[in-house]
């Protein structure tokens, strides 16, 4: 054994979200984390490392008594767009209402008409600003949609800029996700032809570049029987499936989510209890975008529903142009114990170990030895600082994949 590559040690408190360490977030005091390549291959306390070999070049991190938490992984986002809708924010705060700014040539169909004109290069770039935020912030594995595109190029072409940033070792790790059934079908097309164009053309041309598949649920958007169609058409093409289900309205988009065993349905203001336990007894992930409720208002985001009817909840951004331009997860889980009903352990649990269940990520979300080294040390000495200091930017240091982040 060559020994372990990178060392953090003098951690005040670690919360490694790891279920075996008893109350979440399973803290252990005065600790050290150790990690050989991109594995941890020690998380425990200080006095265990002595039986820890460490490389004679290893990277040795001080966290100077400072807290660690896992790097946090966030399970939705829509983070390649172009153009701006600050003017919709506005309009919003005035009084308007989401359908209306939509019916206004406002809402999706405004970022698609800048972003589906946009070059690959431009798009990646675009993405890559915002991805790095996310890094700074703590996130070490991000979820990346399609879905203002389309034109099936045009998805393809944001896939691929979601693609690239995926290389960068000072960016999140990427989980891409085909969204074909976003916005509305062009006016000139029938709604029949353009499903079947989206599950004959444009799955297979998507298909080598994503690993999941998504549509957007709801009155105004797609029907369940229009999801249906290309839920199933992405299994047999051996994809893994999301739902954008419940936002607005109660659709019937939790259901199709349990039927078709969903890796996530993702939003569930609307759901109801049946809904919720339908998805706990499917194994499908509730995941709650509470950036993406403040904004809209409506119900609030399920959380506490969710674990209530036994179901895995996760925490995400939602990062989009439209609802939720925000890039912090730590702001999210603040906002989750907030309106959601969740304490902040379950929060932090929702944002780490949560996230990677919804993407279907065995290998994260959790210190312990055997997964992937992914952490952030923050500049306080209490891991609840992350969903107590409300709006703050509270990590210091991310580790990903057993790499300093930025050294």
């Amino acid at each position: 054994m060559s020994g372990a590559t990178l060392v953090v040690r003098n951690i005040g408190e670690l919360a490694t979200c790891d279920p075996s360490r008893g109350d979440a977030p399973g803290v252990v005091h005065d600790a050290v984390v150790a990690a050989a390549g991109s594995v941890i291959v020690y998380a425990g306390a200080a006095q265990g490392m002595r039986d820890v070999h460490v490389a004679a070049d290893a990277v040795e991190v001080d966290a100077r008594g400072m807290a660690a938490v896992p790097g946090f992984v966030d399970a939705h986002t829509h983070i390649v767009w172009l153009g701006d809708r600050g003017d919709e924010y506005a309009m919003r705060a005035a009084g308007a209402t989401y359908e209306e700014i939509a019916a206004a040539g406002g809402g999706i169909m405004s970022t698609v008409r800048a972003t589906a004109a946009g070059s690959l290069d431009a798009l990646a770039a675009a993405a890559r600003e915002r991805a790095a935020r996310m890094l700074r912030l703590g996130t070490t594995t991000v979820e990346v949609k399609s879905g203002y595109g389309l034109a099936h190029d045009a998805e393809v072409r944001q896939l691929q800029a979601a693609r690239s940033l995926d290389g960068d070792v000072d960016l999140p790790a990427v989980v891409t996700t085909y969204l074909p059934l976003h916005a509305a079908p062009p006016a000139d097309v029938s709604r029949e032809d353009f499903i079947v164009s989206v599950c004959s053309e444009g799955l297979p041309l998507a298909a080598p570049l994503a690993r999941f598949v998504d549509a957007f649920c709801e009155t105004g958007a797609y029907t369940v029987s229009e999801c249906e169609q290309l839920l199933r058409a992405a299994r047999d093409a051996g994809l893994g499936l999301k739902l954008h289900a419940e936002q607005r309205t109660h659709s019937g988009g939790a259901a199709l989510a349990a039927l078709m065993g969903a890796a996530s349905a993702d939003h569930l203001e609307h759901a109801s209890d049946d809904d919720l336990r339908a998805l706990a007894q499917a194994g499908t992930v509730g995941v709650i975008l509470p950036g993406a409720s403040l904004v809209l208002g409506g119900p609030p985001p399920p959380g506490r529903r969710l674990l209530d009817a036994g179901a895995t909840l996760a925490i995400a951004t939602d990062c989009n142009p439209g609802t939720c331009y925000s890039e912090s997860m730590p702001l999210m889980v603040s906002l989750a114990v907030a309106l959601a009903g969740v304490t902040p352990a379950e929060a932090l649990v929702a944002a780490t170990r949560g996230g990677a269940a919804a993407l279907q990520l065995h290998d994260r979300g959790v210190l312990r030895p055997g997964m992937r080294c992914d952490l952030c040390i923050l500049d306080s000495p209490h891991w609840l600082d992350v969903a107590y200091h409300l709006g703050d930017h509270p990590v210091s240091t991310v580790v990903r994949a057993g790499r300093v982040a930025g050294a």
